[in-house]
């Protein structure tokens, strides 16, 4: 049996129609990308810690503090030491594993006060959580390592900017951590140390060694007077030069576990002191409309290439 084509009575309109959904088309993906590739860079977002947050797990080691910069802007912190398997020994022991601490807030900034000192253990300046012994609320780098870690939240990705220490005391040399691994940090739930982080997902996000490396960042309270809770005098660090994103960032008082010093270096740890008063970071995330914008003209092309098939 013969196969009848139907063929149409108005081709010439029929190409006119093409060619117009056609450049419709393509004109809104040419939009789209457009409007992507030239959106403005959002403006950086800033969360003061001197005040207010939610805490989580009160009073306790391995509590948390959450803290916002408006809608959909939250940065939750936890505080963390190598006080695990550490014994006695100095901050130098490479087999002591990070462990969650308490994370205090006070008119100085955020501080850390980890578990030596309810344990008696190596660090026996450190302080305890309800003050029952010398306060040591600093984030600091004698005998153990403390470090703060900023989780801004499930599919979220920003771009550290500034970071402020508040109060600090004797020096105030920082080290700064993106972590663009996958999933989750492994310390989070997982024995590890701070020697194994940049091979497990972590990254340096400073473009210059210079005397401190790529990790640290030396003097970050600039000419901040020392142990003052006064936050108009408090001057942010710059950080990130590399324009690093992740959910995940580590900020801890400078660690040379973490990276060694380069020669000639003219910082040390074991004397580092600080608060953090507070953090300026930059989302980055697509416009949605220009998104929306641009999948529907992919799909548009999508449907008119079957139609000519057909």
């Amino acid at each position: 049996m013969p196969v009848v084509r139907r063929v149409s009575t108005n081709p010439g309109r029929k190409f006119l129609v093409g060619c117009e959904m056609s450049k419709y088309v393509f004109g809104s993906l040419a939009l789209g990308l457009a409007l992507i590739a030239t959106a403005p860079v959002q403006a950086a977002s800033s969360w003061s810690f001197t005040t207010g947050g939610t805490e989580a797990n009160a009073n306790s080691f391995g509590n948390t503090r959450t803290y916002s910069a408006g809608t959909n802007q939250n940065v939750t912190i936890s505080a963390w030491s190598d006080t695990k398997n550490s014994g006695s020994g100095a901050n130098t022991v490479t087999n002591a594993y990070i462990q969650n601490a308490y994370l205090g807030s006070y008119s100085g900034g955020l501080g850390v006060t980890n578990r030596d000192g309810a344990t008696g253990a190596g660090d026996t300046n450190e302080g305890t959580i309800a003050n029952t012994s010398v306060p040591g609320h600093t984030m600091d780098n004698s005998v153990r390592y403390d470090s703060m870690l900023f989780d801004f939240g499930t599919g979220k990705s920003v771009a550290l900017n500034s970071v402020t220490v508040g109060w600090w005391y004797s020096d105030s040399d920082i080290t700064v951590l993106a972590y663009t691994g996958t999933g989750t940090p492994t310390f989070v739930s997982a024995n590890q140390g701070y020697a194994s982080l940049l091979s497990s997902g972590w990254s340096v996000v400073k473009a210059s060694a210079g005397t401190t490396g790529t990790a640290n960042y030396s003097n970050a309270a600039g000419n901040t007077p020392q142990q003052s809770s006064d936050a108009s005098k408090y001057v942010p660090l710059a950080v990130n030069d590399l324009n690093v994103s992740a959910r995940y960032w580590l900020v801890g008082a400078l660690n040379n576990l973490v990276q060694a010093l380069p020669n000639g270096a003219t910082v040390n740890a074991g004397n580092d002191y600080v608060k953090i008063a507070a953090i300026s970071a930059t989302y980055k995330t697509p416009e949605p409309s220009s998104m929306v914008l641009a999948s529907g003209a992919l799909a548009g092309i999508m449907l008119m290439r079957r139609r000519r098939k057909n």
